[in-house]
């Protein structure tokens, strides 16, 4: 369990954290997602505290997480993209416990132009999509709940160079748009790329926070070492 970890993102900034592998990076946005146990500290959003104890009552707050692993727990890899875009989503889509198929289809299609996700058609099964289309998949279920604070866990990895580049112009969207990034990442490049700040952590809690057009590999493998 991460301690001694506190950290801000404000809207429109991308706040990245990073460190060695075991450092608590993964652990600490999950715990500000709900997926794991929370034993103390405070979550607040625009300034109000929230009792956040499940991925749903994060989801129902604002927050959205693309987890380090999307295949396991961002996705349903034996179900449709129209099926992984409407599960969160389905207090919008569905009435009387019946999912309104039309108003699902019609905004699953409008994610996927806007995102320029290369499918096949939205029943093809997102196990079989290249892994920066599945990224982009499970990016498009949270834009649809609107979320404010949107959690990026390792999003390049398992990608080729064009994907990368495709998820890094949506995140500098995002941002345009005011929403609040927190980026982990291991990929130095990629957090001195993306991030306006970045925090290091080692084992569970955070050893500096550095400005990211400020500082240099060698700052932050150093404090990732303290």
């Amino acid at each position: 369990m991460p301690g001694g970890v506190s950290f801000h993102v404000a809207r429109g900034e991308i706040l990245a954290i990073t460190g060695l592998v075991g450092a608590g990076r993964t652990e600490t946005v999950r715990l500000v997602f709900g997926a794991d146990r929370r034993d103390a500290g405070e979550i607040r959003l625009d300034g109000k505290s929230l009792s956040i104890r499940s991925p749903r009552e994060a989801i129902a707050a604002g927050i959205g997480l693309l987890p380090e692993d999307r295949k396991t727990q961002g996705l349903t890899l034996r179900h449709s993209v129209r099926e992984n875009f409407g599960l969160p989503n389905l207090n919008r889509l569905a009435r009387f416990a019946f999912v309104r198929a039309r108003q699902e289809r019609d905004e699953c299609r409008h994610y996927i132009d806007a995102l320029q996700i290369k499918i096949s058609g939205m029943e093809q099964l997102t196990g079989n999509l290249s892994g920066g289309n599945q990224q982009k998949v499970v990016l498009a279920k949270w834009l649809a709940r609107q979320c404010d604070v949107l959690i990026f866990d390792e999003p390049t990895r398992g990608i080729d160079v064009g994907a990368r580049y495709e998820i890094y112009l949506l995140m500098n969207e995002l941002v345009a748009q005011g929403k609040s990034l927190i980026l982990v990442s291991s990929e130095m490049p990629e957090v001195l790329g993306m991030a306006d700040r970045v925090l290091v952590m080692h084992a569970g809690r955070i050893t500096g926070e550095v400005d990211a057009r400020q500082t240099s590999p060698e700052e932050i493998l150093k404090l990732a070492m303290a």
